[in-house]
């Protein structure tokens, strides 16, 4: 039996790899700021930037998976002379060598691609081989400034590159049509698209200009042809061979002619620093490009050429203490014998005057003479060109301020910066000139997210909206500079953070002090601060928005959180270590909302509770509060009505007011301002004020007709709508001065038909596109009417609202929807396809519904101040499908679909639909086969809107009530689906303010009981999950739960200074080793590696205890073991940590073993009394490095260096017993039982059993891989009786592979067999198995769950930030659903037109040994759950094809959905 797996990303990647600035959605002729692009991974976010008036936010637009590995983006520019209606294209470049170039396609309000060139050739696909190689060296892609052409540079592991040039299209108006070719050089090309394109590409003949190994590409500025500058190494050298080769790099200049394909030097610069790395083009009129690189910072042009000393070692001359330069000058070698010489250009660069290196740097240009630099520790630099008209004469460098370490910088505007971090948080900065240089600022926090933060000693909070601490401070150690201040007026290290941390944080007066004192007795920034009357203006920075990140993923484990609040519930909290150094953060993670139980009215109290209501009550003349507490609750049960008071605590009050109590309630709200409130039963609607029947109005008053009753009502002030069992509306409106409702002449609006309708307020405003334009009320009315109508049109009804622009939506029976304007009635918009799943909802598109699609039930229409401006339609199918849909405006002069000469005349509303993912039950909340069970009465309680619930400025969104209770949380225009976690069937919702539960909200359950709760504090809900982020003043390595104390094992390393140890003159290799700690101190400005162990408390993760090691010695491995101690007998719960000490090349590396034992002590500070500290009981030496760690049936396990050793213990010390001898390095080992799984970092995976018969305890190897793979992490997979093996590699791939000695070719079991791979897309970091309850084997069907299976799956972290799940699943599922995905694969839209299973398939660097193709494939579940997103039409149609009915195939995917609900 083979197995059989399904992979599932679960959290997508965070870490920011790649952000560049382009009018992609709009024009730039439109105004506004460019959208801010950002690639993590191989998901691509695009973002508007929202003004208002004293704060810029980011917005998502659009976010798509681009289905490739993505390498590098470049944007494509409008033409010079092109329409001022021309967006920008975007290039993104594939590490298959591939190129897709992409436009923003207004008709949806996505992406598409408007032409993919493939440059493979044997790397890419090798049509001999299943797996893709690809170079390590990821395709470059550059585009000329003024959009003239792209260039994409193929880089080869040690082999020559090619650059490929592509000519934009003449006009540049979007693809070229089918009859001209795309010729080069045809000027009569028709084009269609208002976005910039490429045609064919070209081959660049750089050999033959002497070009070998390129590093680094741009276009110039200020050239009449594309000038592309190639930047390269002739000569390859390292730091060992620098006395022999050093200055290897090179430019050349390229001039292209596109028309004649080819190509002219205009000018070269050679013997180049070896390090140089990075080429960033300047603005004329200087032009040129600037040159980094480790040590030098040049600016190199067809005029001048300027450099700029960094530090101390760049500059080259004998190193001090070198014994090998001593001998080479005794041996009669001369001067010459440096390891260092001194590069050529250390003669003619200046001393910038600080002491710094500069790889790993962005840099963004922000005028023709500033340009901002960021390092790889993040200070933010500020480069000053002082020039004479195209000559440079002087570069200053001083340092502006500190932010996170950038992977990718871009300046949006002239005043704001977008920072993107692979290992943080990523920022929108503010930046205004200065008028004279001032204090060194940090990036402080942005205004409107400020709030307190509690410090602990070891671990801050990081609260909403902010970065911590550390990752905003300035490295302070820096060496000594040749002319260094006084002493007395130089500010020490720890008097800089503290400064620094001051004037983030806090406006005291010692920060006031501080910054005071900086400016008077500051240290030199640069050449302003040693060259007296050389000032430079600086710019101040601020803060406006930060995306959170939580990459990369170090480390990953499960563990019990504290209880909350009256909560007793035994709750599980996923941990994961992210970042490193200043960055470094615990980010805690929840699959959904947890609510936190206030207090609750016990299950079986209320039977056949249906629905619940809060109500306002505001006494006349009482002024209005801005955020009134509820006064009454209105409890509906299957046919009486309960009202409860809402003080201090609950009390029933039915008796003493006159609301309808004999029959179940359909609606209640106020009305009137929270004067009066309204309540809706099946037959009559009371208007009450103060709980005082005000009037009454029967079915006969509203004209119902006779034997009809209501079937489902709303309200909305001063508008109460209703629905009758004969699917007609009635509309009521509100006299304000009479305190009544009357019936309202609906006009139009239909009468039959209506098979579910809301109320919507149109009055937030919004731009008519995000991020572009003033923002007004009536969004709807101007997109629907084009502008002609307002929504305050018409003579009103008395009693009206003088402002409220208000609409009532209806879906008709057939799947329309239709919106009509209040109080005029009149139809503005309609379009079909709703109850279809359309992927657009048009007026011009029209659809016949097929006949078997059910109705919608149930719908909302919501706009968001300042979360989700546009509409976010939210309906439920019959069938208890979600569907989730977003507004948007077609601009006018969009060609229509299918006809390129048929132009929009004017602007065009449509909703696009939102692929929202849910786990648990994939799209249906209902559940599979409810729809005949949902209760038309239940309709209007369904869909709650969510506002303002939670801590702060709360969260918005829509509740989907059901038995797979859902929030739909909106945030940055993002719809996030979070399943609800702790409760079952929920039936009603409703937000709820009390002075005991501020901010709150109530669940009514289906067994009868009610809970009010709060939302989890601390919470960002930013991502697929919610998050809370602790910042940590140190590098994060480790975190492990040891479930028997309840406590967390941290462990960190942090950078202290060198101190000198007596070690005794017999000790060799104790001097051998302090004398490369040294010199490797010595060149970290005297400081070094220190880690240290600590415990955590669940739920806050307050530091318990602290143990620091010894200096330099790292920690390699953590792990809870149980081990039997010989003499008791017992199983003790122990802390086992492996270290190693590296010393070198020329020191052997030792290590140890330690085992920490964790007692309790008194302590009258901590609230239980006492508190957890850990003892060290044993302590084991080792020859070589400890690398990897586990308990193995009372055993330690350990694997140091080449051995595998098993040890037992009695009580003090640790004695082998066992080992076995591995090949090379063991990153990893996973124990089931008696099985043990190893992975080397070159050989692969090893398959041992341990043998222990009481006299006899021995390791046997079963089996190994031979395929050499590159393991970096291993996880057992446990389908039932049958046991597969997982590895990881750092390509990116899963393997899967499975021991079988009696299948032929496992050559008698010695080999293991690989039966599936799969491409993760990024290293897998960690994994940690679970087990999957309720895997069913007999059935695939959401909501049949037995218990009992046996089935663990394996969740698991990346270097990107993403989370996902490989789960085991059953041969008739996989067949089904393996054939499913295979039509899905050109079916389901690609956003660059790039191939999903080609994605999918197993990659290889080059150089690295191709692994031989698997006989089974895994399953994407990602790729499957877009299922749910086709329309219905098209879901039957795929379904047919491959031979399986469409309900049994969403049940499949719901099924895999709910055992993926990890958590």
């Amino acid at each position: 039996e083979m197995s059989h797996v399904v992979h599932r990303e679960v959290h997508p990647p965070t870490g920011v790899d790649h952000a560049c600035a382009a009018y992609f959605t709009r024009a730039v002729g439109d105004g506004g700021d460019p959208n801010v692009i950002v690639v993590s991974a191989n998901r691509v976010t695009i973002y508007a930037v929202n003004r208002t008036a004293d704060a810029e936010t980011l917005d998502v637009v659009c976010e798509f998976d681009a289905q490739g590995p993505i390498g590098s983006i470049a944007v494509l520019r409008r033409r010079f002379g092109a329409p001022r209606n021309q967006r920008d294209g975007l290039l993104i470049g594939i590490r298959e060598h591939k190129l897709s170039v992409v436009e923003y396609d207004a008709l949806t309000g996505g992406v598409r691609a408007s032409s993919l060139h493939s440059f493979e050739g044997d790397l890419g696909c090798n049509p001999m081989y299943q797996t893709l190689r690809m170079s390590r060296e990821a395709p470059l892609v550059v585009a000329d400034p003024e959009g003239r052409c792209a260039a994409v540079v193929l880089r080869r592991d040690g082999v020559a590159a090619r650059v490929r040039v592509l000519a934009s299209v003449n006009g540049g108006l979007g693809l070229v049509s089918a009859n001209d070719g795309g010729g080069v050089g045809d000027d009569d090309a028709q084009v269609r698209g208002p976005a910039a394109s490429v045609r064919e590409s070209f081959e660049l003949n750089v050999e033959g200009r002497g070009v070998k190994m390129i590093r680094d590409a741009c276009f110039l500025h200020g050239y009449g042809e594309p000038a592309l500058l190639l930047l390269f190494e002739k000569t390859p050298t390292w730091a060992g061979r620098y006395n022999l080769a050093k200055d290897t790099c090179e430019l050349v200049a390229l001039s292209i002619d596109v028309d004649k394909q080819k190509s002219t030097v205009i000018w070269r610069r050679q013997r180049l620093p070896s390090s140089a790395y990075k080429l960033t083009a300047l603005l004329p009129p200087l032009g040129g490009a600037l040159v980094m690189s480790t040590d030098f910072l040049l600016h190199e042009s067809q005029e001048s050429s300027t450099a700029l000393s960094l530090n101390t070692f760049g500059r080259g001359g004998p190193q001090e203490g070198n014994d090998a330069e001593a001998q080479a000058r005794a041996a009669g070698m001369g001067t010459d014998a440096m390891a260092n010489p001194p590069p050529r250009c250390a003669a003619r660069a200046i001393d910038c005057g600080l002491e710094l290196t500069l790889d790993g740097a962005q840099a963004a240009v922000v005028s023709e003479e500033r340009v901002l630099v960021t390092t790889k520790t993040g200070a933010l630099l500020l480069l000053a060109l002082h020039t004479d008209g195209r000559h440079l004469k002087r570069m200053m460098l001083q340092r502006a301020g500190g932010a996170v370490l950038s992977s990718g910088m871009c300046l949006l505007a002239r005043d704001l910066l977008f920072l993107g971090s692979r290992i943080g948080d990523s920022l929108l900065v503010k930046f205004t000139p200065k008028e004279e240089p001032a204090a060194t600022l940090l990036l402080p926090e942005p205004e409107d997210e400020k709030e307190d933060e509690s410090e602990d000693e070891d671990v801050t909070e990081k609260s909403k909206g902010k970065r911590a601490k550390s990752a905003t401070r300035i490295m302070g150690k820096r060496a000594k500079v040749e002319e260094a201040p006084p002493a007395p007026s130089t500010p020490g290290a720890a008097d800089e953070e503290d400064e620094l941390e001051a004037l983030l944080y806090g406006t005291s007066t010692v920060a006031q002090d501080a910054a005071a004192a900086a400016i008077t007795e500051k240290k030199p920034e640069g050449l302003a601060g040693i060259i007296p009357g050389l000032k430079v203006a600086g710019y101040d920075f601020k803060v406006k928005d930060s995306l959170l990140g939580v990459a990369p993923v170090v480390d990953i484990t499960v563990g019990a959180s504290a209880p909350v609040g009256t909560d007793v519930e035994d709750r599980t909290e996923l941990i994961t270590a992210c970042g490193q150094g200043k960055n470094g953060a615990l980010a805690i993670l929840t699959r959904g909302v947890q609510p936190e139980l206030v207090t609750e009215v016990e299950a079986g109290t209320l039977p056949n509770l249906q629905g619940l209501w809060t109500i306002h009550y505001r006494k006349e003349g009482a002024k209005e509060e801005r955020e009134p507490f509820h006064h009454h609750l209105v409890l509906s049960m299957k046919s009486t009505t309960m009202i409860l008071e809402t003080g201090e605590e609950l009390q029933e009050v039915s008796a003493a007011l006159e609301f309808i109590t004999d029959s179940a309630t359909l609606a209640a709200a106020n009305i009137f301002g929270h004067y009066c409130s309204v309540q809706i039963t099946e037959h009559a609607i009371r208007v009450l004020k103060g709980g005082m029947k005000v009037q009454d109005l029967a079915l006969s008053d509203i004209d119902a007709p006779a034997g009809s009753a209501i079937a489902s009502a709303q309200i909305f002030d001063p508008y109460v709508a209703v629905r009758l069992s004969d699917g007609s509306i009635r509309l009521l409106v509100g006299d304000e001065n009479k305190m009544t409702l009357a019936v309202m002449d609906s006009g139009p609006i239909p009468t039959t038909a209506v098979t579910s309708f809301t109320i919507v307020n149109d009055a937030v405003a919004a731009a008519d596109a995000p991020g572009g334009g003033e923002r007004h009320s009536g969004w709807i009315h101007r997109a629907a009417t084009n502008g002609s109508l307002t929504g305050l049109e018409g003579k009103k009804k008395k009693g009206a609202s003088e402002q409220r622009e208000i609409i009532i939506a209806l879906t008709r029976t057939g799947g329309s929807l239709e919106l009509f304007s209040l109080p005029s009635c009149t139809r503005i918009w309609s379009a079909d396809g709703l109850s279809e799943g359309a992927r657009v909802l048009s007026p011009r598109i029209k659809l016949n519904a097929d006949t078997s699609v059910p109705e919608i039930v149930d719908i909302r229409v919501d706009s968001f101040a300042s979360s989700h401006e546009r509409p976010l339609l939210t309906a439920v199918r019959g069938d208890g499908t979600l569907l989730v849909y977003r507004g948007f405006i077609v601009p006018a002069g969009t060609t229509r679909e299918g006809d390129s000469d048929d132009v929009l005349t004017e602007n065009e509303l449509r909703f696009a639909r939102v692929h929202v993912d849910v786990e648990g039950a994939g799209l249906n909340v209902a559940g599979l086969g409810a729809a005949g069970q949902m209760r038309d009465s239940l309709a209007g309680a369904r869909l709650t809107r969510i506002d303002n619930v939670g801590d702060g400025q709360g969260v918005q969104g829509v509740f989907v009530a059901g038995p797979y209770p859902l929030w739909l949380i909106v945030r940055r225009s993002r719809v996030l689906a979070l399943p609800t976690r702790g409760e079952g069937e929920i039936v009603a919702f409703t937000p709820f303010h009390n002075v005991n539960c501020p901010n709150g909200f109530i669940l009514g359950t289906a067994v009868g009981g009610v809970r009010i709760c709060q939302m989890p504090s601390k919470m960002h809900y930013e991502a697929a999950w919610p998050v809370r982020k602790l910042a940590l003043k140190c590098t994060p390595h480790t975190i492990t739960y040891l479930p028997d104390f309840k406590l967390y094992a941290l462990v960190t390393s942090s950078l202290v200074p060198w101190v000198e140890r007596d070690i005794s003159d017999e000790n060799v290799h104790g001097l051998a080793l302090a004398k490369a700690r040294r010199e490797r101190a010595n060149a970290n400005d005297g400081m070094e590696l220190q880690y240290s162990v600590r415990l955590l408390v669940p739920g806050s993760l307050d530091g318990a205890w602290q143990h620091a090691l010894e200096p330099g010695e790292h920690v390699q491995c953590v792990r809870n073991v149980q081990l039997k101690d010989l003499n008791t007998g017992a199983l003790v719960s122990l802390l086992a940590v492996g270290t190693a000490m590296p010393g070198g090349e020329d020191t052997p590396c030792r290590g140890r073993v330690i085992l920490f034992s964790m007692v309790w002590e008194r302590d009258q500070d901590s609230p239980d009394g006492y508190r957890w500290i850990g003892q060290v009981c044993c302590v084991r030496e080792a020859r070589m490095a400890c690398t990897a760690l586990a308990a193995l049936d009372g055993h330690l396990m350990v694997a140091v260096g080449t051995k595998l050793t098993v040890h037992t213990w009695d009580g003090t010390e640790l004695n082998s017993v066992a080992f076995f001898d591995t090949p090379i390095h063991t990153v990893s080992i996973n124990v089931v039982k008696n099985f043990i799984l190893v992975g080397d970092l070159e050989k692969g995976l090893h398959f041992f059993r341990w043998k222990d018969t009481g006299f006899e305890k021995s390791l046997i190897q079963l089996s190994k891989d031979f395929e050499r793979m590159d393991v970096v992490s291993s996880e057992f997979l446990i389908d039932g009786a049958q046991l597969s093996l997982l590895g990881s590699d750092f390509s990116g791939n899963a393997r899967i592979f499975t021991y079988d000695p009696k299948h032929p070719d496992s050559w008698k079991g010695q080999k293991l067999l690989a039966r599936s791979a799969y491409h993760v897309g990024s290293p897998i970091s960690r994994m940690v198995r679970f087990n999957v309850e309720g895997a069913s084997k007999k059935k695939a069907v959401a909501g049949e769950r037995p218990k009992g299976a046996n089935r663990h799956a394996v969740f698991f972290g990346t270097l990107d930030g993403a989370l996902g799940i490989l789960m085991p699943t059953e041969q008739p599922t996989y067949e089904k659903l393996r054939a499913l995905q295979h039509a899905l694969t050109t079916v389901v839209h690609s956003p660059i037109g790039l191939n999903p299973r080609t994605f999918r398939t197993p990659k290889t660097f080059e150089g690295k040994p191709l692994q031989l193709p698997t006989p089974l494939e895994v399953l994407d579940g990602g790729l499957l759950s877009k299922f749910e997103a086709l329309s219905w039409s098209e879901q039957t149609r795929v379904a047919r094809d491959v031979g399986v009915d469409r309900d049994l195939a969403i049940g499949l995917i719901q099924q895999l959905s709910a055992n993926n609900a990890f958590l």
